[in-house]
């Protein structure tokens, strides 16, 4: 559970550090929904929607001793807002990547307030856990073994094999039996060497990588997803093979 409110975008801090005292904060979800008509019938058809971004909106005042202050204190909020995509917290234990789309501001006093209010877009809709989840270990092949989603939605994981002094040849299975994901490595593994696939948990694109160079051409199947709670994942494989599993709990 968060210990504390924690509420920043990026390395701006929107609180009395800055002169900024917060009055709404609103969480707008976005779907798609696809209608459509049944000829000659009173009703309709729609596909399942599926949530395609969060609108997080923050609404407040800032302040200044004088005018010069308070434009200054202007300055450095629209210069933090203005930063490209950012971590945007509400507590000290989740955030959500976003970027801003609206700013207003409005004069209450010309020379000590302002209001204002920011719309953040976040094309992720999943708050994550600031705190990775990280399962290392040598499983036994073919036989299951438990990982905790400790969040209510589905999260991306990153996958990586690191070969045993014999090397890896065309031998690395692995499923969440859960969801009956499965995937597949058909390449060469040299000895202490590594394989990683990853569902973009360290960037926006699908990685295959084998000692850090891409190889999407031995890979075949699914990129692993973990669900809420927990999940029976199964290495089949060569003995001595070390699986770590990596991923940030994530909540709708």
């Amino acid at each position: 559970m968060a210990n504390e409110i924690e509420l920043k975008f990026g390395s701006l801090n929107l609180n009395s550090t800055n002169e900024i005292t917060i009055s709404a904060i609103s969480i707008k979800e976005n779907k798609d929904v696809k209608v459509s008509k049944i000829p000659k019938a009173d009703r309709s058809v729609a596909e399942t929607a599926r949530r395609n971004s969060l609108t997080v909106t923050v609404k407040g005042d800032i302040i200044g001793s004088d005018y010069d202050d308070l434009r200054t204190n202007l300055d450095t909020l629209k210069a933090g807002l203005h930063n490209g995509k950012q971590k945007f917290t509400l507590d000290d234990d989740r955030y959500i990547m976003g970027q801003l789309k609206n700013f207003t501001e409005g004069v209450v006093h010309l020379k000590r307030m302002c209001t204002w209010s920011a719309s953040f877009v976040c094309e992720d809709p999943l708050w994550l856990a600031e705190t990775a989840t990280v399962d290392d270990r040598t499983p036994t092949s073919g036989t299951p073994y438990n990982v905790t989603n400790a969040g209510n939605a589905p999260v991306r994981a990153k996958i990586e094999f690191t070969a045993p002094a014999g090397g890896i040849s065309n031998d690395i299975q692995f499923e969440n039996t859960t969801n009956s994901e499965l995937m597949k490595y058909i390449g060469d593994v040299v000895a202490t060497e590594d394989v990683e696939i990853d569902n973009r948990y360290d960037t926006d694109d699908f990685q295959v990588l084998n000692n850090g160079v891409d190889d999407h051409a031995n890979f075949e199947g699914d990129f692993i997803t973990l669900e809420p709670g927990v999940n029976a994942l199964e290495f089949t494989g060569t003995v001595g093979t070390d699986v770590k599993v990596t991923f940030r709990a994530g909540w709708y």
